[in-house]
């Protein structure tokens, strides 16, 4: 955030049975909307390094993110192959988002949830980003990129949910991203994971990322029915349901993961809905708090179309029109919330 601009993205939908060439073209009308960034995860449906090829193929200058990666789905060298792979083809456009990934994806892909997360996250973050500056990596095999150039200005972003794995995010990656994170959490752990940042002489730019639900229009309670079905499965995982307890309270909370029980109070700080101006409203908040870029969900309906997303992403593209005016084709949108 520099001036009072924040970075202003959309994270494709996972999890709704969109096609890939839906998602992709979610980048085409996010670059032509004016918006910074487009985020593309990965759980049991599109595989993530595929999308974002075909979106640098028909973009040319929104940021184009993975957040996040489950670094336990593939090595540090084929990590950074793909890495490299796509910063060139992006032409310097690609952001590297990993996360530690849950229980749940390690069986999928054959492997033992590590028992220590976070260093084993540290580590692999600690592996690509050293396979990126063309060294090589003893550990495994002695790999190194060859015949592509090393990428060492690919940026790498970290997942994290607490307070550890903020600190070492702060240390080790060049920006964090959270979810579950209202702005008034956000207040609390920006100035926490600065403080780290100086702690460990790290100068560097450094971004906080959050990610929020949001949904366009006047169908509140449609958009709060699918945001509960959305979250309840966080809240049978240790680490979300903790964040979210550090929201609503551990009586709110409770301890079941039913769409039913998932508190107001839970929704409404994770919710963005309306129109342009109920959103400047909230954005605004995330920005007093300190955050740096803000992805929104498109909260889309299940086996439906994607026009929830296409709404979301003309939303934030008013908020740009409305905050600077008319803008030339090649800025890349940081809108102004006043």
């Amino acid at each position: 955030m520099v001036n009072g601009l924040v970075n202003l993205g959309v994270v494709t939908p996972l999890g709704y049975g969109h096609a890939p060439t839906a998602l992709r073209d979610l980048a085409v009308a996010s670059e032509r909307r004016g918006l910074t960034g487009i985020q593309a995860g990965e759980l049991a449906s599109t595989e993530v390094f595929s999308l974002v090829s075909a979106m640098a193929a028909v973009t040319s200058r929104i940021r184009l993110e993975t957040a996040v990666l489950a670094t336990l789905t593939r090595s540090p060298a084929l990590l950074a192959m793909a890495a490299a792979t796509l910063a060139d083809l992006s032409d310097g456009r690609f952001v590297l988002g990993l996360g530690a990934g849950s229980p749940a994806v390690a069986g999928w892909h054959g492997r033992e949830f590590p028992a220590k997360p976070r260093t084993a996250l540290v580590q692999t973050v600690g592996n690509v980003r050293a396979a990126l500056a063309g060294e090589r990596l003893p550990r495994w095999g002695g790999f190194r990129l060859t015949g592509i150039d090393p990428r060492p200005d690919v940026r790498i972003f970290m997942s994290a949910m607490n307070q550890r794995m903020l600190r070492a995010a702060a240390g080790a990656a060049d920006g964090v991203v959270v979810n579950l994170c209202p702005a008034e959490q956000a207040a609390r752990l920006v100035p926490l994971v600065r403080s780290a940042r100086a702690a460990a002489g790290r100068t560097a730019p450094f971004e906080f990322v959050v990610n929020v639900w949001a949904q366009a229009g006047t169908d509140v309670e449609l958009a709060q029915r699918r945001l509960r079905w959305e979250v309840a499965p966080y809240l049978a995982v240790p680490t979300y349901r903790a964040a979210a307890v550090a929201i609503g309270g551990e009586d709110a909370v409770g301890r079941t993961a039913a769409a039913s029980a998932v508190p107001q109070q839970l929704i409404d700080g994770l919710l963005l809905d309306g129109d342009a101006a109920d959103f400047a409203r909230r954005l605004a908040a995330f920005r007093a708090a300190g955050v740096d870029a803000v992805r929104l969900v498109p909260l889309t309906s299940l086996g439906g179309g994607i026009d929830a997303a296409h709404d979301i992403i003309d939303v934030l593209g008013e908020l740009g029109s409305l905050a600077s005016g008319p803008r030339p084709h090649s800025q890349l949108g940081l809108q102004r919330l006043e």
